[in-house]
């Protein structure tokens, strides 16, 4: 897979094939440690719940820190082809069991413009499907918004509420990949791009954070959780 550090026109070929690409070190194996340790302060781990942190860049300069990474900006002005605004950040603690996130476009959320929005997942561990990994469905990205189904799964607390009550409905011919990723590295994802992920069958924490970013001054939806408000990167 192209990389953006080796070779940004390959990189940004195969973002806009597939939909999403693996950047491999985004974040370095010290950053990765201080964020771990800075989620151990959030009140979800205090309280032993392990629910997702919504928006911890609210709480906390460090996540605001990674939230404005440099690197992560600079590419994802190249995705969305201008100068971007941070969106809305979420720290996942996949405690051990927890299930996946159902088949589903980030956007679906957002409401914003199909090519000025993109996030990115970034593990603060190695991470292997076993492990709750990401699955993308490649291509899946050139469809619009997909209608979505009720799914009747049970509410896991240490899972986004997003995660279990619906799903979104992909005509066959997709394939599903199961994602390996590595520490530090980041799934750039379009907006559009069916994903969802693994259930953590190991014994260990699958911790990861997610950030994402829009063309600045474009359109989207707060919503009424994630209260999503323009961050400003460059200050």
């Amino acid at each position: 897979m192209p990389s953006f550090a080796s070779d940004p026109d390959a990189a940004l070929a195969y973002y806009l094939e597939f939909g999403y690409l693996i950047e491999p070190n985004i974040r370095r194996p010290g950053e990765c440690e201080t964020l771990r340790r800075a989620s151990e302060q959030l009140p979800s781990c205090l309280d032993g719940t392990f629910a997702p942190a919504i928006s911890p860049h609210r709480i906390d300069p460090v996540f605001l820190a990674a939230l404005r990474s440099p690197r992560l900006v600079q590419i994802m002005e190249i995705l969305l082809s201008g100068r971007v605004s941070g969106l809305q950040s979420e720290f996942f603690f996949c405690r051990p069991g927890t299930p996946g996130f159902s088949m589903h476009q980030d956007n679906y959320f957002v409401e914003a413009k199909s090519e000025v929005f993109a996030s990115a997942w970034t593990p603060l561990q190695d991470v292997s499907p076993e492990m709750g990994s990401v699955i993308v469905y490649p291509g899946s990205h050139r469809e619009p918004i997909l209608p979505v189904v009720a799914t009747g799964r049970e509410r896991d607390a240490g899972q986004d509420m997003n995660a279990y009550r619906q799903e979104a409905v992909l005509q066959p011919g997709y394939e599903a990949v199961h994602l390996s990723v590595p520490l530090g590295a980041a799934v750039l994802m379009h907006g559009h791009l069916v994903h969802a992920s693994n259930q953590n069958r190991t014994n260990r924490f699958r911790r990861a954070l997610v950030t994402t970013y829009i063309r600045s001054g474009e359109y989207f939806r707060p919503g009424f959780t994630a209260r999503r408000t323009e961050v400003d990167l460059y200050s």
